[in-house]
């Protein structure tokens, strides 16, 4: 099934995710196994701001992908978007299989991400990554490969001390937290992980956790919040976010529904105001044409050759009386076509007057639904952090950093 209705698609994906076991029952399938706690997956796949993509590319990339994932039969939903400079799209996939009823194994998802994204720049003929390709030379010779989270390594050395530290994980939506054991870092999405972890991956043996230690002393990490009140405080500002936004929502819907109503009442009272002036214009030019009584005298004359009385017969014969009556008809029939001619002059005037106020009014209509969309542009509600952090992402893999891309 293939549908643009957003609503339509997550009821879907949600009732196939709600019946599994039936599923499962239906295709004889084994009903073992841990009960599925998130039946969704989601990634995004990104292009350099240089590249242009149409619709059908970006639909392409997206289908190769879930090939490669082994997902081509499940349920997504894609949404393609050119909102930043850089093109992209993001994948909502059901882990539940439409027909079976079976989890999508999604061992190594990461890595076969990965080896897509080198086979598509390689078909494209790009390298924006290098990073991605001295990974797979290490693996392909059996060494390790660790990801470094471009974001916290960008923010350690850019900053001096803890304050500075702290300033640049804000600036991309990471907050600095306190773990069980350790300091740990929480990315935009909620997601806890160990920075001394990302510096070893990508410096090596260039940092040293008595480095860390010692730039991080001056904060105490008992006024640091645990990342289970970061994820509160998130949850309660998302939840502010989205009561702002299904505010704006509706008054967006308010504001163009209003100005929907007026510009066909507009165009409606143009059009009423036309056909009126065209009418009165025609009946007065018919009346000066004596078009009725030529339409009668027409009649009456067709009538008198095609039935004529027995008197009217031997007149015929005798006198040749109907080519008189056949040029009579002639005559008047050159007249009403000479003056339909030039009725139809003054009406096409009329016409042409019409389509200009008509092309006015829509440019005028398209102008005022620009200024309406600027304005509601403007008033609409943002989520600064999560963009922050997709356009710095994306920005660190065109500079060669190679990262997942990749969120359950």
């Amino acid at each position: 099934m293939v549908t643009e209705k957003v609503e339509k698609a997550w009821k879907v994906m949600a009732y196939t995710a709600k019946h599994q076991e039936r599923l499962k029952e239906a295709s004889h399938q084994k009903r073992s196994g841990a009960k599925l706690k998130n039946p969704v997956l989601a990634f995004s796949l990104s292009w350099h701001p240089e590249q242009k993509p149409d619709r059908n590319a970006m639909m392409e990339a997206a289908r190769t992908s879930l090939a490669k994932l082994g997902l081509t039969d499940h349920e997504t939903m894609i949404a393609c978007h050119s909102d930043e400079p850089q093109p992209h799209i993001h994948l909502i996939v059901n882990k539940v299989h439409p027909r079976t009823g079976l989890v999508a194994c999604l061992k190594h998802a990461k890595r076969k991400l990965q080896d897509w994204a080198r086979d598509y720049q390689k078909k494209e003929r790009t390298m924006y990554c290098p990073q991605r390709e001295e990974n797979y030379r290490k693996r392909e010779e059996g060494r390790k490969t660790r990801y470094a989270n471009p974001a916290i390594v960008k923010a350690w050395q850019n900053s001096h001390d803890a304050k500075s530290f702290v300033q640049q994980l804000a600036a991309k939506g990471y907050e600095l937290a306190q773990g069980r054991k350790r300091l740990v870092v929480v990315d935009p999405y909620g997601k806890s992980s160990n920075p001394t972890r990302d510096l070893k991956a990508a410096l090596g043996d260039k940092f040293k956790e008595q480095e860390f230690r010692d730039r991080l002393a001056g904060i105490e990490p008992s006024s640091l919040p645990t990342p289970e009140a970061i994820k509160e405080r998130r949850t309660a500002e998302e939840n502010r976010r989205n009561e702002r936004l299904r505010a704006f929502e509706e008054k967006a819907a308010e504001l163009i529904g209003k100005q929907a109503g007026k510009h066909h009442e507009e165009r409606l009272s143009l059009a009423n105001r036309h056909h009126q002036r065209i009418e009165h214009k025609r009946t007065e030019l018919e009346t000066f044409y004596c078009i009725g009584e030529q339409n009668v005298q027409i009649n009456r004359l067709q009538d008198q050759l095609r039935n004529p009385g027995f008197v009217q017969r031997i007149s015929f014969k005798l006198f040749k009386t109907d080519r008189k009556l056949e040029r009579a008809l002639r005559e008047i029939e050159m007249q009403q076509t000479d003056a339909k001619r030039r009725m139809n002059e003054a009406i096409g005037t009329l016409k042409k007057e019409r389509d200009r106020d008509f092309g006015q009014l829509e440019r005028m209509h398209a102008q005022e639904i620009e200024e309406l969309k600027r304005r509601l542009d403007a008033w609409r509600p943002s989520d600064r952090s999560r963009r922050v952090h997709e356009r710095e992402h994306t920005c660190d893999l065109a500079l060669g950093r190679d990262g997942p891309g990749l969120s359950r």
